[in-house]
């Protein structure tokens, strides 16, 4: 197994990205069911399928190229990316706790890929 390189760390963290992705078709085919609109929730349970498709693929390269402890330490970042998400698409709001869990998330990742050999 390699270090983690500029190229490894790209894949796994556009992957995670894709990941996190997917959490907003969810949700925006749970809004649609919502509606009973059901060619705008079936579209969007069909983009995260899909989505989860393409992302389990690149996760098995993230995992061939990284060592397992480290690729999953940073799956905490997903944290952060749909708390983003809820911010800009949903209207939601970042309370100091959710702003304070996220921050410990990330020292958390942090220690663990920084100490990682």
């Amino acid at each position: 197994m390699t270090k983690p390189n500029l190229k490894s760390m790209l894949l796994l963290h556009g992957t995670l990205l894709l990941y996190a992705v997917t959490s907003v078709f969810a949700k925006l085919a749970g809004l649609r069911m919502g509606e009973e609109n059901w060619p705008l929730t079936l579209l969007f349970l069909g983009l995260e399928v899909l989505a989860l498709m393409v992302y389990s693929i690149l996760w098995q390269q993230v995992l061939r190229q990284l060592p397992l402890s480290f690729a999953y330490s940073n799956k905490g970042i997903c944290t952060l990316w749909t708390a983003v998400f809820g911010l800009l698409l949903f209207g939601e709001s970042l309370t100091w706790g959710k702003a304070l869990g996220i921050t410990v998330v990330l020292i958390g990742v942090l220690l663990v890929v920084t100490d990682h050999e």
